[in-house]
């Protein structure tokens, strides 16, 4: 494929995605509604899921580590909330472009465009899980102040890494079918060795091998802020680096197999 080609291919996908960003959040809120029609709570299924895991490891992990509880709580249920966004855009992520075949190979649709509606999806259950967040700030207020705020730009850089990523990892899991179950098994222990459970300070000495958790980063974005705490550079840095690394890849990809893209996920 010549230069300019690939160009017009890079342009073409781009102008896909952003002329239909509505089309991409309609589809997916319209997705969650259908998951739960017909039952009582609907999305907040996934509110009252959350709920019980943070009260559960709440009690359970507070009491092994010895920590106050005005700490712990909150750390832990927004170390949650972000987890499963993560993890649920990274694990969706690889099966985004074969289990979305039907609208691929129907209509001309931008590749980008069926990865940023995984992430409108994940951004939606996101946004229902956060009320557990806002509950248990509001019941462990101490942390709280003007820092917060920094979960903003937090928030905005770790949806446009998840977009890359997602948009990386569709390509290699159209090519490559056995990608999406090797992550969901690679999620499992990451969750333990990823500062959801713990903050990386707790591990004293070993607290370096957590900077080498491009999730642990992205993770700390958003947390931090709402501990009262701001962002380190580090983690501004090392986010940005694995976004600029997961977007080239994913563009580099989306260029160069594009063509070949209904052919792995018919």
């Amino acid at each position: 494929m010549m230069a300019g080609e690939r160009g017009q291919v890079l342009r073409r996908e781009m102008a896909g995605a952003l002329a239909r960003l509505d089309l991409a959040f309609h589809i997916a809120w319209t997705d969650t509604r259908a998951r739960y029609r017909r039952s009582v709570l609907g999305p907040f299924w996934l509110v009252l899921g959350t709920l019980i895991g943070v009260g559960g490891l709440g009690l359970v992990w507070g009491t092994l580590f010895d920590v106050e509880r005005e700490v712990f709580i909150p750390s832990l249920s927004i170390g949650l909330v972000v987890w499963y966004l993560l993890s649920a855009s990274i694990t969706e992520g690889a099966a985004v472009f074969y289990t979305n075949r039907e609208l691929m190979l129907n209509l001309p649709v931008s590749s980008l465009l069926v990865s940023l509606l995984l992430l409108a999806r994940q951004l939606i259950n996101f946004a229902h899980n956060f009320v557990v967040v806002a509950v248990v700030l509001m019941i462990f207020p101490r942390h709280l102040g003007w820092t917060a705020l920094w979960a903003l730009p937090g928030f905005l850089l770790v949806a446009f890494t998840l977009l890359g990523l997602i948009q990386l990892l569709g390509y290699l899991g159209a090519r490559f079918r056995d990608l999406a179950p090797l992550l969901v098994a690679i999620m499992q222990p990451l969750f333990f060795v990823t500062p959801v459970l713990f903050r990386p300070h707790q591990l004293g000495g070993m607290a370096f091998l957590v900077e080498l958790n491009p999730l642990a980063h992205l993770l700390a974005l958003i947390r931090a802020p709402l501990m009262g705490e701001v962002p380190g550079l580090f983690s501004w840095v090392a986010a940005a680096a694995f976004a600029a690394v997961c977007w080239a890849l994913a563009l580099w990809l989306t260029v160069r197999k594009r063509h070949r893209l209904p052919y792995w996920v018919n």
